[in-house]
């Protein structure tokens, strides 16, 4: 009987572990590639139909929804915060709800949905932070809480929170068609949602918006 050749063997499964790590690397790659990854991004200035276009041009991409802003200082008691409020479109919105209420109205009054780290954002007339358990308080009673929207023009209006989110964390939302209606002029269009298929060409994107002076922050579809 002959001896069995023990390193041939190790060879042949050092050989295999290797097939296998290989194959598996090439269908984690397949996976990726088949997968739609989406990003916000926000310029430091107006976009324009020029610029539009040119995203429209991105390689891979599958959709842009430019995402109109207005900037408000909203008070709350002794508190201010100077934020921008995103418009969406409700029906459509990618982002990930914690809680909201059932029903409410579009009508004169800005209704709000705010991450729920927004909260903590909030300064008082000395400069000092809000503090985590007065965001907490907040966050719990956010349907009563009495907010006072401040535009550029300073024109100031009442506003209500009738949603929070958990995913973006840190921004403030509302309906788009009543942010036009309420804010007009004071609108303005500095970044938007993009989607792109494939992690290569969510990758070469993601440089380029970079590149191109966009700030842009990956959203889990």
């Amino acid at each position: 009987m002959r001896e069995r050749n023990i390193y041939k063997d190790i060879v042949i499964c050092i050989v295999i572990g290797w097939i296998i790590f290989f194959l598996y690397g090439q269908l984690q790659s397949y996976r990726r590639e088949q997968k739609t990854y989406g990003f916000s991004i926000q310029s430091s200035s107006d976009l324009t139909q020029e610029t539009v276009d040119e995203l429209q041009k991105i390689s891979g991409i599958c959709r842009f929804e430019p995402e109109e802003a207005v900037i408000v200082t909203i008070k709350l008691g002794e508190y201010t915060m100077e934020t921008e409020v995103f418009g969406v479109d409700l029906q459509e919105f990618p982002g990930k709800w914690k809680e909201g209420l059932e029903s409410f109205s579009l009508g004169n009054t800005p209704v709000l949905f705010w991450g729920t780290d927004s909260f903590q954002r909030f300064t008082d007339r000395n400069g000092y932070g809000s503090g985590k358990s007065q965001a907490k308080r907040w966050k719990q009673d956010y349907p009563n809480l009495d907010l006072k929207l401040e535009d550029e023009a300073g024109n100031e209006r009442n506003g209500k929170i009738c949603g929070i989110l958990e995913e973006p964390k840190d921004k403030i939302f509302m309906d788009k068609k009543q942010m036009e209606e309420i804010f007009g002029k004071a609108v303005h269009t500095k970044g938007g949602h993009m989607e792109v298929f494939g992690y290569q060409n969510a990758k070469k994107a993601k440089e380029l918006l970079e590149q191109g002076g966009f700030a842009v922050e990956e959203i889990k579809l």
